[in-house]
């Protein structure tokens, strides 16, 4: 007796001494909110990083563009005697130093410089762009996964439902009140609610493998809030005001960015008909005087380009960058009519979401759960079936599982009409 109550105490010392580390894990994993994970993927995305990046490049570049080009210096002897290549020995020999400054055609270099700034300002858009799609991505993934989880919760609540419902079939049956049929028929409707199970983790894996392709795998594993996220509510106007919020969509505003630059492109183009400037000063000192006592000599020099043969490079150049400038504004329209488009789908959606959720949370909800408790209480008094009490307890498990998917797509229609007008400020 010594040796076995020595024994249980060993085994209880060693229980409480594991007890915190299993207990550490569980502790330390607070529940991950929407919020965190958004900040999680705008954080560790690394689209958004880049485009800034790129937009600070062009921005350096567009005060680059707007300057003059680098003076250029030359060193050159001259009439050096070839007979003998002595310096000294010939008056006519002559070192020269130029400096040489160009003059870029018309007002090339302001529209270079605002060209490289339209492109800077579509770069930065595209940077807000890719944040508000990480911020609607993570949502939906967010979102995805809670909906998964909270069927798991249905479905495993369900599974206790029906380990009783063997419990009174088996019990009936020994009683000789059921048969054989019915026995088999609940153990079938549990190895049905099994096989969910078993495919409704699998989903919920793949959507943890979602979410944490966009925050990290490690918050990813976090358990989530019991209660689903709070979205906040878009706000649905006139067809005026919505059009307007429409054109602040920053991926509108990198195709209006892309066609500035188009224009500023045809301009630059034109450029060309107009003479390039060169003017060059020039040095130049005799290496011996000899007797005539050469003097230092000054040289001025202007070059002037003459485009007069335009035919068959500024005018096609002009045509080019008009047919870009025609192409980028099809670009923005056709972005425009996209993310109508899409408004107007995702509005519809979510009103149409909206009613179907409120039309199971009054009322179908409510009968299903109704029904499947008149059911029990008919098949414990010996006046149902149960053929009708597994028939209700499915509608019933399928009502709540459509009420949380309904649930889950019209917070992501929200989500999605957030991407699209935006988040009023808090």
């Amino acid at each position: 007796m010594f040796e076995r109550h020595h024994r249980r105490l060993g085994l209880l010392l060693a229980a409480l001494l594991c007890l915190p580390a299993a207990a550490s894990p569980a502790l330390a994993a607070a529940p991950l909110s929407l919020d965190q994970a958004q900040d999680l993927a705008r954080a560790t995305d690394p689209a958004i990083r880049r485009f800034q990046d790129l937009a600070a490049a062009r921005a350096e570049a567009a005060v680059a563009a707007a300057q003059l080009p680098d003076p250029a210096l030359s060193v050159e002897l001259m009439d050096v005697p070839a007979d003998t290549l002595r310096l000294a020995d010939d008056p006519m020999t002559e070192l020269r130093l130029g400096l040489r400054q160009t003059f870029p055609r018309g007002d090339t270099r302001r529209l270079a410089g605002a060209q490289e700034s339209a492109l800077a300002a579509g770069d930065a858009a595209r940077a807000r762009a890719a944040e508000r799609a990480v911020i609607q991505g993570v949502r939906r993934a967010y979102l995805d996964l809670h909906y998964r989880q909270a069927a798991l919760d249905v479905l495993d609540g369900n599974r206790a439902l029906l380990a009783e419902l063997i419990a009174i079939t088996e019990r009936e049956f020994a009683a000789g009140r059921a048969s054989q049929q019915d026995v088999l028929s609940a153990e079938l409707e549990v190895e049905r609610l099994e096989d969910r199970l078993l495919a409704m983790e699998i989903d919920r894996a793949s959507a943890e493998a979602d979410l944490a392709r966009r925050i990290g795998p490690e918050p990813a594993r976090r358990p989530l809030a019991a209660e689903p996220p709070f979205l906040a509510a878009p706000s649905l106007s006139d067809a005026a005001s919505d059009a307007a919020r429409l054109a602040e969509h920053p991926s509108l505003q990198v195709e209006g960015a892309a066609r500035r630059a188009s224009l500023h492109a045809v301009d630059l183009a034109r450029q060309g008909y107009r003479p390039q400037w060169t003017v060059g000063l020039t040095y130049g000192r005799p290496t011996t005087r000899g007797e005539m006592n050469a003097p230092d000599r000054l040289s001025g020099m202007v070059t002037v380009d003459l485009p007069l043969f335009t035919r068959q490079r500024q005018d096609r150049q002009v045509a080019a960058s008009l047919h870009r400038r025609d192409a980028a504004e099809r670009a923005w329209d056709e972005r425009l009519r996209d993310l109508e488009r899409e408004l107007a789908e995702a509005r519809s959606r979510w009103t149409g979401l909206q009613a179907r959720e409120q039309r199971y949370r009054d009322g179908l909800l409510p009968q299903a759960e109704a029904g499947a408790e008149a059911a029990e209480d008919a098949y414990r008094t010996g006046t149902g079936t149960l053929t009708a009490l597994i028939r209700a307890r499915s509608l019933m498990l399928e009502t709540r599982l459509e009420a949380l998917r309904i649930a889950t797509e019209r917070r992501r229609a929200q989500a999605d009409l957030l991407y699209l007008l935006g988040e009023e400020p808090a």
